[in-house]
């Protein structure tokens, strides 16, 4: 059974591994973790941490999904609790080069809002995915209908 619980602020230090996929350094991930606008959640299915999510004032900061846990649906169904719990709507960036995440923000529901211009610029060399340079942040919204 799925299920997306509230991590208490001290208790996130396990969520750090599965946040490294969305995060370049553990540092930053604490930063954010600290944050007292910032809410840490746990996904689990049938008692297993399957992934975690970060919002921070209706901005997914973070959402990582462990690895062998992926393509099953868990990062929708993350996503369908973080709408319940966000009725004013949420926004998520991700990068330009990101093409699956592209994707699947749009499939949940999400819509293209702006463009970061050379957001990703200051990493050298560039990451490069799918052939993409990553350059640009792709901020996507959500806007709960269901008021």
């Amino acid at each position: 059974m799925f299920e997306l619980v509230v991590v208490a602020s001290a208790e996130t230090e396990p969520l750090i591994p599965v946040l490294r996929d969305a995060e370049e350094g553990d540092d930053r991930i604490r930063a954010v973790l600290r944050d007292p606008l910032s809410v840490a959640y746990a996904a689990s299915s049938d008692g297993l941490l399957v992934g975690a999510a970060v919002v921070r004032e209706g901005e997914i900061v973070y959402i990582a999904i462990v690895e062998e846990h992926r393509r099953r649906g868990y990062g929708r169904q993350i996503l369908d609790e973080l709408k319940r719990a966000n009725p004013g709507g949420l926004v998520v960036g991700t990068a330009n080069s990101s093409l699956d995440n592209i994707a699947f923000y749009q499939r949940c529901g999400f819509r293209m809002l702006r463009v970061e211009r050379d957001y990703f610029a200051y990493i050298d060399p560039p990451i490069v995915e799918h052939g993409i340079p990553m350059l640009d942040m792709i901020v996507f919204s959500y806007e709960n209908l269901r008021s």
